[in-house]
């Protein structure tokens, strides 16, 4: 038992003395599970010992159940430097570079592996989930390279290892990733009755509904008088337009910054740049079928499961909405909507369901922001 050995799980249990955390049997087990991680990782070993073999933790359960801040409190309370906290889009796009570097050299995914472990013990993935079949298709060897140099893996997600990349192009490519987790690290069940969301009450401080664009614009120039109206700024050499432009602020149209070519990427741009995002007539997406069908089976060489999805309107804005809202989180940089309905109700669609409840529960906790 080390010095640390309790550090994480004194630090939670202060929290609901204090009254800042209501007790939750869930989320206390979570705990226990990190603390023992922790412990794991800090125990010393003699010289003539074997480095064993370490297993993470990975937490799933619906949104508001505090996954994020129990991956907090176990990252920041961690006391050895070989650790790293990152979304995992971000993580990917490194790996994809390290992989253009590498071309023509055997087994990349494998030196890719072997430099992250020189410097990084643990690895910490918050709100991990798989979308993109580029990603997909490298994921099982990399785990595995990754586990092999003994990168410990830290996850959060909305679901279990099983749902993951649930109806992804050529899954069965994915399967042995999901093998990999459940091997790798202890499952652990979050959901609870609780939705620990709401622990500040419910409010709609950076959230309007239907405000008229002058009285939006007005709310910028209150927090923002000395602004740049209708020009535009330059997102990885393409333009994009926008309404009002502070030192740190923004303001633009749902559409300019949603539809069209536009990717994750830019929105990763425009969270460096500024600290505050306004976002106009934001509408209600996924409310109507386009009258496409996608067909989940196998075709053309590429499988899915058997299931048969709509396409709804504003699909791929609200994909791309997602992607924004994911980026202004995690970089901890506001947006204030101005939308056609409530947060609860502005994605309607079946397609994207699942990715949107985390969106919503983000903008939520950004409302006590």
């Amino acid at each position: 038992m080390t010095e640390h050995s309790t550090l994480i799980l004194n630090h939670y249990q202060a929290k609901v003395i204090s009254g800042e955390l209501i007790f939750d049997a869930a989320q206390q087990n979570a705990v226990m599970a990190l603390n023992s991680l922790s412990e794991q990782l800090q125990t010393p070993l003699k010289w003539w010992q074997k480095v064993p073999t370490i297993k993470g933790v990975y937490l799933y359960g619906p949104v508001g159940r505090g996954k994020s801040m129990l991956m907090d409190l176990f990252y920041k309370n961690l006391p050895i430097e070989q650790k790293q906290r990152l979304h995992f889009h971000h993580f990917i796009a490194q790996v994809h570079a390290q992989l253009s570097q590498l071309q023509g050299q055997a087994n990349p995914l494998t030196l890719i592996a072997k430099h992250w472990a020189n410097n990084i013990r643990v690895l910490c993935f918050d709100e991990f989930f798989v979308s993109d079949i580029g990603d997909a298709m490298i994921m099982a060897k990399l785990f595995n390279a990754l586990f092999e140099q003994g990168v410990v893996l830290v996850a959060t997600s909305n679901a279990k290892p099983e749902q993951l990349y649930y109806n992804g192009l050529q899954r069965v490519l994915f399967l042995p990733t999901i093998d990999l987790i459940n091997s790798h690290c202890h499952i652990i069940n979050v959901a609870g009755d609780d939705d620990h969301r709401f622990r500040y009450g419910k409010n709609s401080r950076h959230y309007f509904i239907n405000l008229p664009n002058n009285d939006f614009k007005n709310e910028f120039l209150t927090s923002f008088p000395t602004v740049i109206h209708n020009n535009t700024i330059s997102v990885h050499g393409r333009e994009l337009p926008y309404l009002l432009k502070a030192d740190n602020a923004l303001m633009i149209d749902f559409m300019a910054l949603c539809s069209g070519p536009r990717s994750a990427n830019d929105y990763m741009f425009l969270a460096t740049q500024f600290d505050v995002l306004y976002v106009s007539n934001v509408p209600q997406m996924g409310i109507k079928a386009t009258g496409k069908v996608i067909v989940h089976g196998i075709e053309d060489s590429y499988q899915r499961e058997k299931q048969t999805l709509d396409e709804h309107t504003f699909d791929d804005e609200a994909r791309r909405f997602i992607a924004l809202v994911d980026e202004f989180y995690d970089c901890n940089k506001l947006l204030v909507i101005n939308a056609q309905t409530d947060i609860e109700h502005l994605y309607k669609g079946k397609k994207l369901s699942f990715e949107y409840a985390r969106t919503q529960s983000r903008i939520v906790e950004m409302q006590n922001w």
